[in-house]
């Protein structure tokens, strides 16, 4: 997108916007995009260009993720408190001995047996399981990722690379009796396609849901595990940004509108995403990223 003819044609230097205009526009497509399987990083590196933005602000990527993160939260907090709750229940019994049924000697359960009848540690099992593709990627290729977001032309391109892992929800279909249940190959198949979407334009969301109804896991659970899979995800990056906070030009003030708007947003699309996703309409957005994806290369041939 070429700044000089946008001023030309809109009259209006997109250089000159308001701080806080800028953060609320940004913190506004975060909570829409980020749950919507169309990638809400590669929505933001194309916002940012379009604004005029020179330099990607990183910190400020991380704090609208910050901000949905919380949606997820408020959405699954009676899953998240079940999962904390069984766990905390299960790290206590392995602590307190056990009559044997004869009563004549006490011992201790082993962690593989209350890993074989809890649902719950099972669950964190998956989600650590799950994070590790992720976490050797984003480590191995730090540099190489941060530098892609300041390029629309990847961003096009793994726009179509969404599209295409969309249709694989198509798979999903053909499956009379989805699975409720997630194991350790679900876990680490879903993982791998969240390594993935670290590249911007690739959504997270859309290829972990994907994948996993691909698999033959139900839309339920794919939606279930693929956005709290993203907790740890998204609080180490923002662990991770903040030894670069001093370097953050933007006013507190301003961080924090677009912290709140993407919250507020991300909840109201998450809830109707979900609903959605439970009629089977979860294809449809495939249609929507290569459109994004082709137009922008097509501008970026043309200007």
């Amino acid at each position: 997108i070429n700044m000089k003819f946008i001023d030309s044609y809109l009259g209006v230097s997109m250089n000159n916007l308001p701080e806080i205009l800028i953060v609320f526009v940004l913190g506004l497509l975060q909570g829409l995009t980020e749950f919507l399987p169309v990638s809400s990083s590669g929505h933001l590196v194309l916002m940012q260009h379009f604004m005029g933005m020179k330099e990607p602000q990183l910190f400020l990527d991380i704090m609208v993720h910050v901000g949905t993160l919380g949606a997820i939260c408020l959405v699954y907090y009676r899953i998240i408190w079940k999962i904390t709750e069984g766990c905390v229940r299960t790290l206590c019994s392995l602590r307190s001995p056990t009559t044997s049924s004869y009563g004549d000697r006490k011992f201790y359960r082993s962690p593989l047996q209350e890993f074989s009848k809890n649902a719950e540690l099972r669950f964190v099992w998956f989600i650590i399981l799950g994070n590790i593709p992720a976490g050797i990627i984003g480590v191995l290729l730090k540099d190489s990722i941060e530098s892609a977001f300041a390029s629309p032309t990847i961003v096009a391109c793994m726009l179509i690379v969404t599209g295409l892992l969309l249709q694989l929800s198509r798979v999903a279909k053909k499956n009379p009796t989805p699975r409720q249940a997630l194991n350790s190959w679900d876990a680490i198949r879903i993982g791998i396609a969240q390594a993935i979407a670290i590249m911007p334009g690739i959504s997270r969301s859309g290829s972990t849901i994907s994948i996993g109804l691909a698999t033959g896991v139900s839309p339920q659970t794919a939606a279930q595990y693929s956005f709290l899979l993203s907790v740890p995800a998204i609080l180490g990056a923002s662990v991770l940004e903040l030894k670069d906070i001093h370097e953050v030009s933007l006013a507190p003030i301003s961080i924090i509108i677009g912290t709140l708007t993407a919250f507020i947003v991300g909840y109201i699309v998450l809830r109707g995403l979900l609903a959605t996703l439970n009629r089977g309409r979860f294809v449809v957005f495939s249609y929507y990223c290569f459109g994004l994806g082709g137009l922008v290369l097509l501008i970026k041939i043309v200007l």
